[in-house]
């Protein structure tokens, strides 16, 4: 890849974490709010230890982790404050279950004060793209080298 191309990708990368338009519906919008909402009915409603039913069709069809295979048992163990079990189950789970619970909660208030938290993240829009972008990059990460692991565990059985 030439300098300029590199450059170019740079500039496009600091044009969109710069953009307050949409930074608020990506972490409050309605697709944030019904994620939570069903993530957290889930971390609820389902046993700590699994239902013994392999949900995830990536895992079922590959026999590779997705990157969110494990979230489910880890938000109900993290629910439950079972926090060390949580982290064996998908470490992101830790993560992800207090952004729930504040995306879930904030739901739930009054509209003036979900427009001013709107606004509140619209005033920041580096921080906010720049902790999504994160988090999207380290979850997808985490998922790949974990991924990664377990086929060369697989291959090395192989030989």
């Amino acid at each position: 890849m030439s300098r300029a191309a590199i450059i170019t990708r740079l500039e496009k990368l600091v044009c969109w974490l710069q953009q307050s338009d949409r930074v608020s519906v990506r972490w409050l919008g309605k697709t944030c709010v019904v994620a939570a909402w069903l993530g957290l009915l889930l971390a609820i409603i389902s046993p700590p230890q699994g239902s013994g039913v392999m949900l995830c069709w990536f895992q079922h069809t590959t026999g590779l982790p997705c990157p969110g295979c494990g979230m489910t048992r880890s938000l109900s163990c993290g629910i439950r404050g079972m926090f060390h079990e949580s982290w064996h189950y998908h470490p992101m789970g830790l993560l992800v279950l207090p952004m729930f619970l504040v995306i879930a909660g904030q739901s739930v208030l009054p509209n003036n004060i979900r427009e001013r938290l709107a606004r509140f993240i619209e005033s920041r829009p580096i921080l906010f793209n720049g902790l999504y972008l994160t988090f999207v990059a380290a979850f997808v990460g985490f998922g790949a080298v974990r991924a990664l692991l377990q086929f060369g565990a697989v291959l090395m059985n192989f030989r």
